[in-house]
């Protein structure tokens, strides 16, 4: 049988999972690194079994996709790395120029700042200072996004996790692990056996964020103490609140227009 084809976000935020992962040597999976908006396309398209993706992206595809109920990327208040950089502050914000790697931001930011403020979208992350030299606003994320709020790359730095909580008291919801429907129903154990290494991975980050940190800073640019703050930041099990964060993310989004129908959230057997 041919190896489980599983995408990864390749970014810090999702490092203590693929840490525990990458110690774990799963037999017959393939890896494949990327960003979010490249991991979404492989899921729909057939290029990848499992992934974890935006959580919007899932939606838009549910009909043919499963939820693991092993994790998400999601935050409680402020996430530091979905952020709005912005000469003006928000209510002044006339335009926006957004990343092309993530669905669920682009949208997050469509749902707090309504349905008048028209958005751009960047070639890459790296057109983003440019665009708020020029008098724009700029949407970016994970890394690009830790960086820019770092060398103050704009008078105002929004985070949009904390934002959110303050308007709906719940989790955002970023990313969710998906399967592909037929994949999850023709490979279960195999499927299962990922979405057990996946929740352990979260639980093993939980019992030793200091040596997770540690191992990360020989990985990205950030110092350890940053990486610990950073990380302490994030959620990575798939609970309650998470479910009801990531519902009410898919609700407001479909009132915004970015979703035709709110799926129901079907997980996979455990």
């Amino acid at each position: 049988m041919s190896a489980l084809r599983v995408g990864r976000i390749s970014a810090l935020n999702m490092f203590p999972v693929y840490h525990h992962l990458e110690g774990a040597a799963l037999p017959g999976v393939s890896f494949t690194d990327g960003l979010p908006a490249a991991l979404n396309a492989g899921v729909v398209d057939g290029t990848l079994d499992v992934s974890a993706m935006s959580s919007i992206a899932f939606a838009r595809a549910a009909d043919h996709l499963r939820l693991l109920p092993a994790g998400c990327i999601a935050c409680e208040g402020a996430v530091d790395s979905i952020r709005l950089f912005s000469p003006v502050p928000l209510d002044a914000v006339e335009q926006v120029a957004v990343t092309p790697n993530s669905a669920s931001s682009v949208t997050l930011l469509r749902v707090l700042l309504g349905p008048d403020v028209p958005f751009r979208v960047l070639d890459d992350d790296t057109r983003a200072a440019d665009a708020v030299a020029g008098g724009e606003a700029a949407l970016l994320i994970a890394d690009a996004a830790l960086i820019a709020h770092r060398d103050g790359m704009a008078a105002h730095s929004i985070d949009l996790g904390e934002l959110w909580q303050q308007r709906t008291g719940l989790p955002m919801v970023f990313a969710v692990w998906a399967a592909r429907e037929d994949v999850a129903l023709s490979r279960p154990a195999e499927v299962s056996a990922l979405a057990g290494a996946i929740a352990r991975g979260g639980r093993a980050y939980a019992t030793d964020p200091v040596g997770i940190a540690r191992a990360a800073a020989a990985r990205f640019p950030f110092d350890e103490r940053y990486i610990g703050r950073y990380l302490a930041r994030l959620r990575y099990g798939f609970g309650d609140r998470e479910r009801a964060g990531l519902a009410r993310f898919l609700e407001l989004a479909r009132h915004a227009g970015e979703l035709a129908d709110v799926p129901a959230l079907e997980t996979v057997a455990a």
